[in-house]
């Protein structure tokens, strides 16, 4: 999974795409990968026909991405494909094509309209890709997406996708020489009703994760300090200590649910829908 030895990065010649290119290159720069530019090219029937016949609209689009890519702030290593396909096929499948990828995209919609669903695509990768996905969270200050990762914020559920959590944030803090803050969320109590159950089941969770955590460290080979912060909404509590980081980026785990949910834990995808910053999902 880590460490990462390619970038992949959709291009729909959009203006998000055009807006988050300085932060791919960016990104490629400080892991010192290489970039693969990909567009896909929607075709409702995959015959051999209908390729033949749309060569000359995927010449141009490969004229395109050349274009999109070109001057001064490129990467070093760059390269561009035209897929034929359903685009996030083409982009799950590009990258199990590649060494140790990570796949860098914005999420779908506007930024005032940040809390629906995401993008259908972006949805989809997140969903039957494999490797660690970048998606930028949009946020209101364009600026914020060319800074430096200065601050990482790793949210860890004591599952046992964990200490992959754990070595993705570890490995992009030690890459980018960001600080690392590992929390975990637990469910506050509500102070509107009161219980001695719900008070000892409270203090229960709060023991199993600082009793929990040494091991999910040891067995991701790390050292880390733990945060618990508590909030009867678990995503908010995590995108709230986020903010209060200045997190520039956040890594969260994207959970092993199989069948027509995908890979895609329904937390995961409120987080990268809230985040104040972009989320690495691994």
């Amino acid at each position: 999974m880590l460490p990462i030895k390619n970038i992949l990065y959709p291009v729909d010649f959009s203006t998000r795409s055009i807006e988050i290119w300085p932060v791919i290159v960016g990104m490629a720069r400080k892991l010192q990968v290489p970039v693969i530019l990909l567009h896909a090219l929607e075709v409702g029937d995959d015959t051999e026909l209908l390729r033949s016949a749309l060569e000359p609209a995927r010449l141009k689009l490969q004229e395109a991405l050349l274009a999109f890519s070109a001057g001064p702030g490129a990467p070093v290593s760059l390269v561009q494909h035209v897929k034929l396909g359903k685009a996030a096929d083409c982009i799950v499948e590009a990258a199990e094509n590649l060494e140790a990828p990570l796949i860098m995209m914005p999420t779908g919609g506007q930024t005032s309209f940040r809390e629906m669903l995401l993008g259908s695509v972006t949805t989809a990768v997140l969903q039957h890709s494999k490797c660690p996905v970048w998606t930028d969270a949009h946020p209101e200050d364009p600026a914020h997406r060319a800074k430096d990762v200065r601050s990482i914020v790793t949210a860890v559920d004591m599952g046992p996708q964990t200490p992959d959590v754990l070595r993705a944030g570890y490995a992009f803090q030690t890459r980018v020489g960001a600080r690392l803050h590992v929390i975990h969320g637990v469910p506050g109590i509500d102070p509107r009703f009161p219980s001695a159950t719900a008070d000892r089941a409270h203090e229960l969770l709060l023991a199993n994760a600082r009793e929990e955590f040494p091991g999910h460290c040891a067995q991701a080979g790390i050292e880390a300090a733990l945060e618990i912060v508590e909030d009867p909404d678990l995503v908010t509590g995590i995108v709230e200590a986020a903010s209060r980081h200045q997190a520039d980026l956040l890594v969260i785990g994207r959970g092993v649910i199989r069948g027509s949910l995908g890979r895609l834990r329904s937390n995961a995808e409120e987080l990268i829908r809230r985040a104040p910053c972009p989320v690495l999902s691994v």
